[in-house]
């Protein structure tokens, strides 16, 4: 069971170096992380539109620290963190995962470890190299990359920081899996198979102890909306959910996420004292003060 989940968690893009050269290699944004290991990896820092670096941060700066989801890599989601952060107005930190694109040219191998210290080494560089305070970090997870913002928001501690990633701002998590085998085989798979199971959210996530918001298509059928339904109901936290209607795994709206992305930051700003302006689930007329609905942004 190992071999088949790990085939389906981690299919790595096949792309020759010349497919990086062509965009990802020429971004100004461009920078390379290292882990505890001693591994490469590529990450872009996006700048959100009108917001001045951390260095000089207004109280309203915040940044998404984003985890890509299934068979993508970072050279193949460019356009969409570009477009996350110009509708948002966050700044966007999308780091790649060990033994995918330029890494996995370099021939490192990916795996569930190794996403882990992918992820802790975008943590560092947020807190320590471009000194973000933890609360301004918003983790954000897409697909498999659940798994590592899980992790990471649940933990007390990272290596080479003093800096606890249980003081990160809040979670985001879009189409989540609650572990690797139950979302590919069900919950039965994943208790006879546990030992080899991977990313195993439904033991982590209760233990968050940020804001976590959750998106998920009904449809989904790579990983089904009962994946995200389950780990909210193990939330400490819970934002208000999106459960978007008829939409699958490859097909969420982005209009919609990125609204719903936007009025979750625009509620941690809120909830810390640091929004100049915005509207929360209760301020929202057309919601009833209850819901938060794609059209009330």
């Amino acid at each position: 069971m190992g071999g088949m989940i790990n085939v389906v968690a981690f299919p790595a893009p096949q792309f020759p170096r010349q497919f990086y050269d062509q965009e990802l290699l020429k971004r100004e944004d461009l920078l390379y992380l290292e882990t505890t290991n001693g591994e490469k990896i590529p990450a872009c820092h996006v700048r959100g539109q009108g917001v001045k670096p951390p260095s000089s941060t207004s109280p309203q700066q915040m940044i998404l620290l984003y985890s890509h989801g299934n068979a993508e890599d970072l050279g193949l989601h460019l356009d969409y963190i570009d477009a996350l952060s110009r509708h948002t107005g966050a700044d966007v930190f999308s780091y790649e995962y060990v033994g995918y694109s330029l890494s996995k040219l370099d021939g490192a191998e990916a795996s569930e470890d190794a996403c882990l210290r992918s992820i802790d080494a975008a943590w560092r560089f947020c807190v320590e190299d471009l000194k973000i305070p933890p609360q301004r970090v918003v983790i954000y997870g897409r697909s498999i990359g659940s798994g590592p913002s899980v992790d990471l928001a649940s933990r007390e501690t990272v290596e080479g920081t003093n800096v606890s990633p249980k003081d990160a701002g809040g979670v985001l998590l879009q189409s989540p899996l609650e572990s690797g085998a139950r979302a590919v085989l069900g919950n039965f798979v994943s208790y006879v198979g546990y030992p080899l199971d991977i990313f195993r959210n439904y033991e982590k996530v209760g233990k968050i102890t940020a804001p976590v918001a959750i998106m998920h298509g009904t449809a989904d059928e790579v990983i089904p909306v009962a994946n995200g339904k389950a780990l909210h109901s193990l939330l400490q936290r819970p934002f208000e959910p999106l459960w978007v209607e008829n939409a699958g795994h490859n097909n969420m709206p982005q209009e919609f996420c990125f609204r719903y992305t936007k009025h979750f930051l625009e509620s941690l700003l809120q909830e810390s004292g640091l929004a100049s302006s915005g509207r929360s689930l209760r301020q929202c007329g057309e919601c009833g003060g209850e819901r938060w609905k794609p059209e009330c942004s």
